[in-house]
C-alpha cells in the first residue's frame, strides 16, 4: 500500500491499524465464522481503540468501538477467500448506510 501523506503520524497510525487487522483470524478455533462477541474480535476491537495519536503527554484515541468493528468487518470481508458469512454481513451494514 503506498500512502501520499507525509506526515509520520499518520502513517503510524495506519501502520498500526494494518498490523492488528492483518493479525486476525477468520475463524474461531472450532471453524465457525468470527463473530462481533468471538474473543478474537473483542481483543481486536481493543486493540483497535487503544491507538494513540499524539505525543506521551498529549494524545487522543481516534478509533472508537463502531469504527473498529467496521475496520474488522471489512477486513474478513475483503480477505481472499472470505467467509460468506463475513461478506452478506458487511454487504448489508453498508447497504444501511445509504
Amino acid at each position: 500500500m503506498f500512502v501520499k501523506s507525509k506526515s509520520i503520524c499518520f502513517q503510524k497510525l495506519i501502520e498500526n491499524i494494518d498490523t492488528i487487522l492483518a493479525r486476525i483470524y477468520s475463524e474461531t478455533t472450532t471453524g465457525d465464522p468470527l463473530g462481533y462477541n468471538s474473543d478474537e474480535w473483542c481483543n481486536a476491537r481493543d486493540r483497535l481503540m487503544s491507538i494513540k495519536v499524539g505525543s506521551e503527554h498529549n494524545h487522543t484515541y481516534p478509533i472508537n468501538f463502531q469504527l473498529a468493528d467496521h475496520f474488522i468487518l471489512s477486513e474478513l470481508a475483503s480477505r481472499v477467500p472470505a467467509c460468506k458469512e463475513h461478506v452478506e454481513e458487511y454487504k448489508l451494514k453498508m447497504s444501511l448506510r445509504n
